[in-house]
């Protein structure tokens, strides 16, 4: 896993070293055993690597064999053997063992069809020195990231944001509909981020940039026909064989390699297959959270753990680490995603680096698999929502809402249900504050921009091919959610640590055959992800696998009215935050006074809040400096020593 910065000159000019250098130097984080520079006329290119695969001559920048194309490549490509074996084959010469080389012969070969041939995860930027031509690209779903922007009359390119800011004429100005987008669905949504001018490249797309023209191509998308209906015991052996022939293919790597285990049923999949296809027991990593309450799965973890044999490890967070380590999440996710976990995602990618460079994760299974309450439920938010809307309006207000806070998951479906349109309903379901909530909650700024949250998805939608509308909810949240939340987490998080995150439950195939089968297979009345649950009662303890989600869920509700509790009023109530004209005075400090008192549970909403402050105050006002480096402290939760 490495971070590469490419910049483009349409005239010809040669970049300054410099430039490339200090963009290196951004995200050495990503790369610390080495570097590499391309530095001529109209393009440079930096790179910093982490060396997994072809440790000895796997360098970069890589070039063909009459040094024409060079490339700079982040991720992994775990078909590259395959695909070695088909160009050498056609003729082409290989220097190196490395998976990046076959990405500049597949060029050779196949012209920019050559990244369809590609399994993995990746973005790069590729230049055809005769041509003058820049090939930047990223993979189907958006595993590993890449940004852009125009910078004076050049192009430049980067793994992280920050890296883009070395190139001149590059500003840090808030993208207003941006912070909008961030306060509905907790994410900015691709192609936005959070700053003016700066661009992720979509996942799925390839971007050409020849004679100063660019190209933008969107190379792949979700599929969900012809669809798939086999029996259950036909797709039981089917997911078994794919998703094990998918772990087998991650598990390549020159350097110590281990998973994180959540405890939850997709990661602890990938520890039992794990286990069986590795002669030696596997590493495997949790965190845990000092907080009373059912926050943590820790237990759970444990327990697979025991069941797999690995060599289990677990470190015990508490609010003063949060607290710690906020300003290195800041600066780290470049932008404010507000998901909680990315702090204990952090400290035990940290954790783990002591011994492992590479580590398996379970993202993806629940967006292809219907993992999550809301996909069973969503049919009755929609029937609820196509009421009269009196009829409708009084069943959620003197009924869902009077709840107790017990059922705060039935009061999610009422919110939802507020909104007839599907994209507005399917937004609302993670969503920070949507509707009426966020009318009272924006200030002036950010008014003209109220509609900006809802376009995402009417977007993902628009360009859907689903028609069932389970399908339909995947699609928006696998091009949504999972992209700009979850793997932009992973992806920023474990590369803070120096380890690269591989997606089992991502692979190409598994993802196509799983997108095509029959709704009955992921929901069949409240029960989601059916078919994955039954692979797991297969290979793991049905304590483990029948038991409510909990999710990796952050103790913030406690905390704040706890030890952070200092740090909420001190940031949401000051001069400084509610100055800024982004939001309401008085909505603020009624949401902060009624999680301090116990009215209402305002947790996601303050942290939503309190990421959005952070991020600005590092980003915005003042020009950011890295923090410290975090020291893993000797931390081992009793009961669970190192095996």
């Amino acid at each position: 896993m490495c971070g590469f910065a490419a910049v483009y000159d349409a005239d010809g000019g040669t970049p300054e070293p410099s430039w490339l250098a200090a963009a290196a130097h951004q995200i050495r984080h990503r790369g610390p055993d080495s570097d590499g520079f391309l530095c001529e006329s109209g393009v440079g290119l930096a790179f910093r690597r982490l060396a997994i695969v072809d440790v000895e001559s796997g360098a970069q920048p890589i070039w063909n064999e009459d040094g024409t194309i060079a490339i700079v490549f982040n991720g992994e490509v775990y078909n590259h053997l395959q695909l070695r074996a088909e160009l050498e084959r056609a003729g082409h010469r290989y220097r190196t063992h490395s998976d990046t080389e076959s990405l500049v012969h597949g060029y050779e070969q196949w012209g920019d069809d050559f990244i369809k041939r590609l399994d993995g995860m990746f973005g790069f930027a590729l230049w055809d020195r005769k041509r003058r031509r820049l090939v930047v690209g990223r993979d189907r779903v958006g595993i590993k990231p890449v940004y852009w922007t125009r910078a004076g009359k050049r192009l430049a390119f980067a793994s992280e944001i920050k890296a883009l800011f070395a190139f001149p004429g590059v500003a840090r100005a808030p993208r207003l509909s941006a912070i909008v987008e961030h306060l509905t669905l907790r994410y900015s949504a691709a192609p936005a981020t959070m700053f003016e001018g700066i661009e992720k490249l979509p996942p799925g797309h390839l971007l050409t940039i020849e004679d100063g023209r660019e190209k933008l191509t969107r190379y792949w998308q979700p599929t969900f026909t012809p669809r798939l209906d086999p029996t259950d015991d036909e797709a039981l052996a089917e997911v078994e064989t794919r998703l094990t022939a998918s772990v087998k293919s991650h598990l390549m790597s020159e350097v110590p390699l281990g998973a994180l285990l959540s405890g939850g049923v997709d990661s602890s999949l990938v520890v039992a297959l794990m286990s069986r296809l590795l002669t030696k027991a596997p590493q495997t990593f949790c965190v845990g959270f000092d907080a009373p309450g059912p926050y943590s799965e820790a237990p759970f973890a444990r327990r697979v753990a025991e069941h797999c044999g690995t060599d289990h490890h677990e470190i015990m967070v508490g609010a003063k680490d949060l607290i710690r380590e906020l300003p290195q999440l800041v600066w780290h996710q470049d932008e404010p995603m507000s998901e909680p976990a990315a702090i204990p995602t952090y400290l035990v990618t940290q954790f783990a680096r002591k011994s492992v460079t590479v580590v398996l994760t379970g993202e993806g299974g629940d967006e292809l698999f219907a993992g999550y309450p809301k996909y069973a439920v969503e049919p009755y938010a929609r029937a609820l929502a196509h009421l009269p809307a009196g009829l409708r309006d009084m069943i959620i207000a003197h009924g869902i809402d009077k709840l107790p806070f017990a059922f705060r998951k039935l009061q999610v479906v009422g919110r939802s249900s507020r909104f007839r349109d599907e994209p507005s309903r399917l937004a609302a379901w993670f969503a920070g504050f949507v509707g009426e909530e966020r009318a009272r909650l924006l200030g002036p700024a950010l008014m003209p921009y109220a509609d900006a949250g809802v376009a995402p998805f009417a977007r993902a939608l628009a360009a859907s091919t689903a028609h069932d509308p389970l399908d339909r909810m995947l699609d928006a949240d696998i091009r949504l959610w999972l992209t700009d939340d979850l793997l932009m987490k992973m992806d920023k998080m474990s590369m803070a640590a120096s380890v690269e995150a591989r997606v089992p439950l991502l692979d190409n195939a598994l993802i196509d055959w799983a997108l095509r089968l029959a709704p009955r297979h992921k929901i069949r009345g409240l029960e989601g992800k059916v078919l994955l649950k039954r692979l797991a009662r297969k290979l793991l303890p049905t304590e483990v696998v029948d038991r409510p989600k909990v999710g990796f869920t952050v103790p913030l509700s406690p905390w704040f009215r706890g030890e952070m509790k200092e740090l909420l009023t001190d940031t949401l109530l000051s001069s400084t935050c509610l100055g800024r004209g982004y939001l309401s005075s008085d909505t603020v400090r009624e949401y902060v006074t009624d999680h301090l008192e116990g009215r209402r549970d305002r947790g996601r909403e303050l942290w939503t809040l309190l990421t959005l402050e952070l991020w600005h105050r590092c980003w915005i006002d003042a020009v950011p400096e890295r923090p410290s480096p975090w020291v893993v402290p000797p931390r081992v939760a009793a009961g669970a020593p190192n095996r």
